[in-house]
């Protein structure tokens, strides 16, 4: 395996040759199939991976022209790649955006920028779980693709282009190697083994046009003797006359060319800046040989000032995108100079996990999932002896028990919101007012409910609460309003850590009253499921039933939960949230009918033993 990947590293070109021509041309030859052959009459050159899933259009296609089944060793290179070529042979793909075939390599490849390696690049959360917080997106996704691309070039082992990745720790090139070998399958054997064969074609081929211009110029000091012996008078007037021939077109063709004297003059000086002046020997007349030689030199001249234009400009960029970083490292510093306090805090506040601890998935959700099973079997409990006081024993009479219990939960949001404003809470803050799924709190179930860090956040959630609270309040009384609250809240970050948790997303981390407020409105609607609500006497007639307004509510929330998550929202609290608001006020209206039922059967008890009024009474009550 180590055949081809380590050609470099070992340093011999003989042993490289030998084993190249050996493992990819002689069992190719012995049936007549070189892989020039292979590559230009048998092979569709349109393959298709993708990081995605994305997949062939057919996954075995028949073969029209038919590769014959070599008779090669089994482990052998050559018996790999006919292999791959013989299922890959004459198969149209979609998505051939994706290159993995040397083969495909496009003749604008630069190690520097890479090969794509999938349709898109990955998101943050992707690079994040492949790489950690070691990397941002754009770099990983540039490592990627100069990973890929050497895959498919066959330089994974080329030291020479270590330069390119010199920034990126070993550690963090593995990862990336290991998500492109599952990603996308990449033949990099043969891709290696076929770059070393045409190195070696390169090196070949270089030696014998040395060769070639050795002998040519060997034969050229021979000639003028050779001519002075064997040249006649009449030869050498038909030698001039075709020389005269020759400048007379190529002056008409100068004047025919140059109409305008700048522009001929412009066409002149440029000529003689790029392009080596030819002229014809005076004696022997025009060479072949000698003009090739000029448009070669020509060209290497353009070719020259080209490459050093783009060196200048990648020069230049590359100046100016350090002068960039110099500037804002320096602005960092500076900061962290003049907020040296702040700074000071902040890396108190910070947690010293590198990765999410490994637990297993019961581990993270049956401790919470304990706790707020008794916390809430408590409230309800206290809910169903609670009695509201009276005006005697209120601090402010004047104002409702409504208004006065959404007004204590608006203000330890407040409170909570201005406690982030402190640096040195961050620390508290951030280990009890936050849900972390990697690290989860059971407390912070209930405490992350009255948590903002956003003053925008806090107003959406706190006006909700105001518009419908109240209602509801009203509706069930004190006590049952606050469990219905804290139970919709808890419930909906329970219900995130189970998702989450599965999904393998642990570094999701979730705060705010948004699962809590949308609990209140969600039973306050199916409450008055059936009645009809206007705004601003709209719409006529009975109005809208609040079973709509519900459905509303439950539609906003529909989505994948991959795209909810890039706009940095916890879409499965708000809906764990909702169903739990439901859920609680269905069990108060079971309770309340079943209470009903009971103090109905009481009064009628007492009105039968009282006379025969009372049954007209046991049917009103009931």
């Amino acid at each position: 395996m180590s055949l081809f990947l380590s050609y470099r590293v070992h340093g011999s070109r003989a042993w490289l040759r030998a084993a190249a021509r050996f493992g990819l041309r002689s069992g190719a030859q012995a049936d007549g199939y070189t892989r020039a052959q292979v590559s230009t009459s048998h092979i569709s050159i349109a393959h298709a991976s993708t990081a995605h899933g994305f997949v062939p259009w057919s996954p075995s296609c028949p073969s029209r022209g038919g590769l014959p089944t070599l008779a090669l060793g089994k482990g052998s290179i050559t018996s790999q790649l006919v292999g791959k070529l013989q299922r890959r042979s004459d198969c149209r793909t979609f998505f051939s955006r994706i290159i993995i075939d040397y083969i495909q390599l496009p003749l604008d490849y630069r190690d520097k920028k890479g090969l794509e390696f999938s349709r898109k690049d990955l998101t943050e959360q992707q690079v994040e779980k492949i790489f950690g917080h070691e990397l941002d997106v754009v770099e990983a996704n540039k490592l990627l693709r100069i990973l890929h691309g050497r895959r498919v070039a066959g330089t994974l082992e080329d030291p020479y282009l270590a330069a390119n990745t010199k920034r990126y720790t070993e550690e963090q090139m593995e990862k990336a190697l290991a998500y492109l070998r599952e990603a996308v399958w990449v033949p990099e054997i043969i891709n290696a083994g076929l770059r070393a064969e045409d190195e070696i074609d390169e090196a070949e081929e270089a030696v014998r046009e040395r060769e070639k211009s050795q002998q040519e110029a060997k034969a050229k000091k021979k000639i003028p003797k050779a001519e002075k012996e064997a040249i006649t008078e009449i030869e050498q007037l038909h030698m001039l006359r075709k020389r005269l021939e020759d400048e007379t077109r190529e002056v008409e063709e100068d004047e025919a060319e140059d109409k305008d004297e700048e522009a001929q003059a412009a066409t002149k000086d440029k000529k003689a800046q790029d392009e080596p002046v030819y002229k014809p020997d005076p004696i022997y007349g025009p060479s072949k040989l000698d003009e090739i030689r000029a448009r070669n030199v020509a060209r290497r001249k353009a070719l020259e000032k080209i490459k050093a234009e783009k060196e200048s400009q990648a020069e230049a960029k590359a100046q100016a995108t350090q002068k960039a970083e110099e500037k804002a490292k320096q602005v960092a510093q500076a900061q962290e100079k003049r907020n040296a306090k702040i700074a000071k805090y902040e890396k108190r506040a910070q947690s010293d996990l590198k990765e999410p601890p490994k637990m297993k998935m019961w581990e993270r959700i049956l401790p919470c999932a304990t706790v707020l099973v008794l916390v809430l079997g408590f409230t309800a409990a206290v809910a169903a002896v609670y009695e509201e006081p009276g005006p005697a024993y209120r601090m402010i009479p004047d104002v409702s028990t409504a208004y006065a219990t959404v007004g204590c939960i608006v203000l330890a949001n407040v409170l909570v919101l201005l406690a982030w404003r402190v640096p040195q809470l961050w620390r508290f803050m951030n280990r009890w007012m936050i849900f972390v799924v990697a690290t989860p709190r059971p407390v912070t179930l209930f405490t992350a409910i009255f948590s903002h860090q956003r003053l925008g956040h806090l107003a959406i959630n706190m006006t909700v609460l105001s518009l419908v609270g109240p209602k509801l309040h009203d509706d069930i009384g004190r006590a049952n309003f606050v469990a219905l609250y804290l139970s919709s809240g808890s419930l909906g970050f329970l219900g995130a850590l189970v998702v989450y948790t599965l999904k393998g997303m642990l570094n999701v981390t979730t705060m705010g009253a948004s699962a809590a407020a949308l609990g209140i409105t969600a039973a306050y609607f199916w409450h008055h499921r059936l009645d009809g609500f206007k705004i601003m006497d709209l719409p006529p007639g009975d109005g809208v039933h609040g079973i709509i307004f519900l459905a509303i509510m439950m539609a906003m929330h529909i989505g994948s939960l991959q795209s909810w998550t890039q706009k940095k929202l916890d879409v499965v609290s708000h809906r764990a949230g909702m169903a739990a608001g439901v859920l609680a006020m269905v069990l108060l209206e079971l309770g309340r009918r079943g209470l009903g039922s009971e103090a109905g059967s009481v009064v009628a008890t007492k009105e039968r033993r009282g006379g025969g009024g009372a049954f007209a009474s046991m049917k009103q009550t009931a």
